[in-house]
Order: structure tokens, then sequence, then C-alpha cells
């Protein structure tokens, strides 16, 4: 190869690293040390003099999947010819899926001409003269995978033991609270968000509702919890902050269900059922661990327990005698998504709530009767139901008796021509390992043969999503109800619940009062605000 290099230090800090941000810096001390590994190689081998370096770091990320900012960059740079050489401190730190790992360091980065070295593994391909990386290394990949769950069984017996002792293990503290200097376990009172936190609880044990909490916030233009952190410097890596959010009764609701406001540590609401699935759920009350008097608390058990009273209160009174009406759990506001709410004096009306904690909500400030959604629902319905009709005429008499196989017999020929494809490289490799052709030719010929083998694998690609797109068209066809009843609905004068139901998935009533509806079948998507 080459010597003009172009050098990515790849480096990863799992999440689980123990000392991970330990003193509050910036990187932990295993991403220096691992920075100052990489760099001192590079340091030892002349064949890197002028080099041109790029340090990428994956900090707080787990080896299990590789869907991390710097990798999926490295990995970028390497498809476009910008990085030529991949050094890491060992395989773990690439990944700890033992089958990509190796997918990568025998196929993909030969076949790309990039160099792969794991310092501590004493890896090099350059050294493998063609050959795959072999059985120690496939063995030290899988050592890697099988040690990456048993360290999550390890982490998470450790952070038991941690949080048994009463230790505070969230990243984020609760609003109203910080991390101590130097003890990331520990909250202390943020003197500024607590005074809100006291003030709310205070106004709900004088009987105000959440709704009405959340509009003086509002009005007296308080800051909304995650705007303020993002005032001062805390970010939610999965929350993006809206500048402009304003309270709500939900968030007032879950700062005064918080008992950590009481001074108590609580650990375990939810848990991550497969390592390296970020999808997580929740457990039952009985099974979180809950240590008392662990930091200063906001509030009293008196008050806190007044707050409970006065919220269940309100929701008893909310929710006393409620009905299902003919569009609950239907509609919703156009411009902030919240459901629409129903009251009913003289006659039925819906209107948004946003508007009643927010005076400067753009949401819809007069409310819609019943009635006139009723109407142009069945309106809709109806017009749906005659396409409908009309286009399953048509398609009966379709002459074309079976579009999946015709689309399937395509499928194959143009698999076979993936196959001759994967053939021709296989020749060109043996042309060239015969030297019957130079490494030149050898690399112009397959880049030709890919361009026309991703052609080929684009046009099945096509053709499976028609295939799918008819398969999921058929198998809703079977839940429409039959055309006989079908006919029947155009005959109705008078909208019903089960017709909802069966229809419509949500309403949505924007500001200036129109809607838009989005049904539950294919067949009636694409409509338009009436």
């Amino acid at each position: 190869m080459d010597n003009n290099y172009s050098i990515a230090l790849y480096v990863r800090l799992s999440s689980e690293d123990v000392d991970l941000n330990e003193n509050g810096k910036e990187e932990s001390n295993s991403v220096k040390n691992q920075k100052d590994l990489l760099n001192n190689f590079v340091k030892t081998k002349s064949e890197f003099d002028g080099a041109a370096i790029h340090t990428m770091v994956d900090d707080g990320f787990s080896g299990t999947n590789f869907q991390r900012p710097a990798i999926t960059e490295l990995l970028e740079l390497t498809r476009q010819n910008e990085i030529n050489c991949i050094i890491v401190k060992d395989f773990s730190r690439f990944g700890r899926n033992y089958l990509e790992v190796s997918d990568y360091v025998d196929q993909i980065f030969p076949f790309m001409g990039v160099r792969f070295i794991s310092v501590n593994d004493n890896y090099d391909s350059a050294n493998m003269n063609g050959k795959t990386s072999g059985l120690e290394v496939a063995f030290k990949n899988i050592i890697y995978s099988y040690y990456s769950k048993d360290l999550s069984k390890k982490v998470k017996s450790a952070k038991l033991t941690k949080a048994l002792k009463g230790d505070y293990l969230s990243p984020y503290a609760p609003f109203g609270y910080e991390k101590a200097q130097g003890n990331k376990n520990q909250l202390i009172v943020e003197p500024l968000s607590a005074e809100i936190v006291k003030r709310i609880f205070s106004m709900a044990c004088e009987g105000i509702s959440a709704t009405e909490i959340a509009k003086i916030l509002n009005i007296e233009q308080v800051e909304e919890r995650s705007v303020y952190k993002n005032k001062v410097g805390i970010h939610y890596p999965w929350h993006t902050i809206n500048e402009t959010a304003k309270w709500q009764n939900n968030i007032i609701c879950s700062i005064l269900r918080d008992e950590r406001y009481l001074g108590k540590v609580v650990y375990g609401k939810r848990y991550r059922p497969e390592v390296g699935n970020k999808m997580t759920k929740k457990k039952s009350k009985s099974e979180w661990v809950v240590v008392e008097n662990r930091h200063e608390p906001l509030v009293s058990f008196e008050t806190f327990e007044k707050a409970q009273s006065v919220m269940k209160k309100y929701a008893e009174k909310e929710f006393e005698g409620r009905k299902i009406y003919l569009f609950t759990g239907k509609l919703k506001c156009g411009v902030c998504g919240h459901a629409l709410r129903r009251r009913s004096k003289n006659c039925a009306m819906y209107y948004c709530f946003s508007t009643s904690v927010d005076e400067s909500s753009k949401c819809m400030r007069e409310p819609i009767a019943e009635a006139d959604i009723a109407e142009t629902v069945l309106q809709a319905i109806q017009l749906y139901i005659m396409i409908f009709i009309e286009k399953e005429q048509l398609r009966k008499k379709s002459k074309e008796s079976n579009q999946i196989l015709k689309l399937e017999k395509q499928i194959a020929v143009y698999e076979g021509a993936v196959l001759k494809c994967k053939n021709q490289k296989m020749d060109c490799y043996d042309k060239y390992a015969n030297e019957e052709i130079t490494k030149q030719q050898y690399i112009l010929q397959c880049e030709k043969i890919h361009v026309r083998q991703k052609q080929f694998q684009q046009l099945i690609n096509t053709l499976t999503e028609k295939i799918i797109g008819e398969k999921k068209l058929k198998a809703e066809r079977k839940v429409l109800p039959q055309d006989n009843l079908l006919r029947e609905y155009l005959e109705v004068d008078t909208l019903t619940r089960e017709m909802v139901l069966t229809f419509v998935d949500s309403i949505y009533v924007c500001a200036d009062n129109s809607i838009h509806i989005q049904w539950r079948f294919d067949e009636f998507r694409n409509t338009q605000f009436f």
C-alpha cells in the first residue's frame, strides 16, 4: 500500500465504563488513555510520518451495535476514500458484535483498500497478505460479544448495589436539583428551579388545579422546565428543545407525583429486556428501589400528601360519569396534537385545552360543534366508499390474474443477474491472482461489475416493495366491511359510533376549524382538508 496515509484513530467508551465522567470532565480518563495509546503507536511507525490524523470519539456509546455518531461518520469517510487506515486500541473498541466486526475486517475494509490495525490485539491487516483475520481474531470477537452480555449483567448488579445504598444513578437531576460537584451520585438543591417546584406544590395545596397552575406560570412567563434546563446547559440527547415550550397540566402533574422531592432516591422504574436494544419497558411500582433521606427534600411529607389528595379530587371530578361519545378518542387539535375536549351545556362542542393554559397558543380559539364534525365526516366516509367500490369493480374486471406472480418472476431474473455479477467478480479476482491482469485493471473491472450489480439489486428492491404493497392491499381489503354493508352506509343520514370506529383513525381540527381525517384503511388515505 502506498505511504500517503489518511488515518482515523477511533476511540470508544461505553456508557457502562465505570469512570465515565467521574470527575465531571468533558471527556473521561479512559478516552484520554485510548487517545494517548493510539497517538504513541502512530509516532513509533515511520511509515505514518506526515500522515493526516483524524481522531474520532464515541464517548458513552455501547459497542453492541454500530448506531454511533463517530463510527457512522468514519464509515462514510472510508466510502468516500478520505480514510485509508483505521487504528483502534482493540477489536472491542470498534465493536462487540463479532459477526459485524468480522464482516468489516475480513471483507469490507480489504475490498475498499482500508488498512485496519488493532494495537493491543497485535493485528495489522497489512500483514495478512489477502488472508482473512483467522480463527484467533474470530474467537476474540466472539469473546468480546459474550463479554458485552456478561458485562451488562455485572453493571446492572453493580448499579443495583449502589442504588440500594441510596446513590443517585439517573443521568439527569430532576427539575429543582442539580448534581453535586465531584459526586455525580448526590443531588443538591438548585435554588432557582427549586423555588418553582415549591410554588407548584404550594398552589396545589391551596386547591388550585394543575391546569390553573400551568396557566398561571405561562401568564407570568416562567420558563418551562425543559427550556430552563437547556438554558443552564443541560441537554437531553433524546429531546428536541422547543424554545417556546409552555407549561402543560401533565407536566405539573408529573412534578406533583415525583417522590424525589421528598428526599428519596428512586431507581429501576424501567428496564432494558435485551443487551444493545435501546427499547425499555416499565416495571411495576413494587419492583422499584426507593431509599429515603438521601438529599434535601423540597417539600414536606404533609405537603406532598395534600397535593396528591387535591390531584385525586380533580381527577375524580374530571372522570365522574364519563361516557363514550360519538368521537371519543378520535378528535385531536391540528396545531398542538392534543386531544380535543367536549362540553355540552346547550349543544355538544369541542375545544382545544391548550388555549386554557397558554393565552399565546395558536390553536383553535372558537369551539366547533359536534354536529358540524359529524356532517363532514359522514360526507367524507360516503364519498370514499363510492370511490372504493368503483376501484374494486375496476380491479375485478382487470385481465391481470396474478400481479404478484409476475413481479416474482421478474425478481428471479434480476437475482440471476446479481449472481452472474458475483461470479464475474470471482473470475476477475482469479485473473488478478494469476497475474493475467494488473491491480488497476482488477479494481476498474470490479467497479464496473459492482455498478451493474447495484442496479440489478435496486430493481429487485423496487419490485419487492411492490409485492409488499400488493400483499398489504390484499390483506387490508379482507379487513374492510363487505360490499353490501358498504352500500348500506351510503344510505344512512346520521353518523354512528360504529362507522367512526370502522373507518376513522384520527380527526384533526385546525385553527380555522378545517378538518383533516386519517383513515384506518389504505384505500381511504391521502384525504384533503374539508
